[in-house]
């Protein structure tokens, strides 16, 4: 899908569409939750293959990488390859719960256990028996609750919020976190004792910065599933693969996937080209301004400043020719005029273009 934009249009290899389906403008795109990890780097291989080897482990498995690099879906991997994998894989997300609440979600409770509890309630370990649990962001856990989830992986016991009794469980733990590797090992993320149960199986995710090569095959992903949701097939031309490539994309494939949405809106013809790419990182607020285009991107500079500059900055480069305006800028003639006329930018004369250089 990131063909030249001289190719003759083709449908995406597993996109299915379907009358009901309606645009979306960045809402989440649904679907089954992915369980491989998609990518064809040398990091990316590996990461696959040595959840593969890990088919017949029952530890724990403590996943770390950056907001966006794809732990969850590791995480999904890792029960899809297990000997659980009949199983549903449960989540519980540590991040942004009370603490009182979050144990209560794991462990249970019984009747009388707090204000409202009016009947009694299994946690989330309980209804996991036999299964997998995913606890996202373990290190955002408060001290007790990481406490009571050494004693899970120890002893394999919970006791509900209120009960005096243990009770015995089988559940296999797989934990996540964005913390750094400084806060890992000093114990201000995660109590050591725990960090060395949960890390028995560790996968260490790189950022998609430092393996751009995932970029093409993680982009055909996502405008599959755009092409699914929106009946429509869309594809990335060559050069606004470049900029992909060539942007820091602090958000990892998440911010991916929504440049990817943004910049797919106003593409009537499918091909998603290296402008639309720019408009959409710059409305992410992800382009920094460099030295070598400082003019063109300031601070304070609104999105439709930016365009304007780079449309003005481009025609003056190119003496006003159009046809080499558009080259530059990967985009059709037709829509390079659609922007000058949105933008009210006037096309120069060569005479202005030769004096301003001069």
């Amino acid at each position: 899908m990131h063909r030249d934009p001289e190719d003759p249009p083709q449908s995406t290899s597993h996109s299915r569409t379907s009358p009901t389906n309606t645009a979306v403008t960045g809402q989440p795109m649904v679907g089954p939750a992915p369980t491989e990890l998609v990518g064809t780097s040398a990091h990316t291989v590996s990461v696959r293959e040595r959840i593969d080897r890990w088919r017949a482990c029952e530890e724990p498995v403590l996943i770390v990488g950056e907001s966006g690099t794809g732990k969850e879906v590791a995480a999904r991997s890792v029960h899809a390859n297990s000997a659980r994998a009949d199983k549903p894989l449960h989540v519980v997300n540590c991040a942004g719960l009370a603490e009182d609440v979050l144990m209560a979600e794991l462990f249970g409770h019984v009747r009388g256990a707090y204000t409202g509890a009016l009947a009694s309630r299994q946690g989330r370990l309980r209804r996991a028996e036999g299964a997998t649990l995913l606890l996202d962001e373990v290190t955002e856990a408060p001290a007790a609750l990481q406490s009571a989830l050494l004693r899970v992986l120890e002893h394999g016991e919970i006791q509900p919020v209120g009960s005096d009794t243990v009770e015995h469980i089988d559940v296999r733990l797989i934990a996540t976190t964005n913390r750094s590797a400084q806060e890992l090992a000093d114990g201000s993320a995660l109590r050591a004792d725990l960090r060395h149960r949960l890390g028995a199986l560790v996968l260490r995710l790189a950022p998609l910065r430092h393996r751009p090569e995932d970029i093409a095959p993680l982009a055909d992903l996502f405008l599959d599933q755009l092409a699914e949701h929106r009946g429509m097939r869309y594809r990335l031309s060559t050069e606004g693969l470049r900029v992909l490539t060539d942007s820091p994309l602090a958000g990892n494939a998440r911010e991916l996937r929504q440049v990817l949405v943004r910049a797919s809106i106003d593409c009537p013809d499918g091909v998603i080209h290296a402008l639309a790419v720019t408009e959409a990182l710059r409305s992410g607020f992800q382009i920094e301004a460099s030295d070598a285009c400082g003019a063109i991107y300031d601070n304070g500079a609104t999105l439709a400043d930016v365009i304007r500059r780079h449309l003005s900055a481009t025609l003056d480069a190119t003496g006003g020719n159009l046809s080499e305006a558009a080259r530059r800028l990967d985009i059709p003639r037709s829509t390079l005029q659609h922007h000058l006329a949105r933008y009210a930018i006037e096309r120069p004369s060569r005479a202005q273009s030769r004096t301003r250089s001069a």
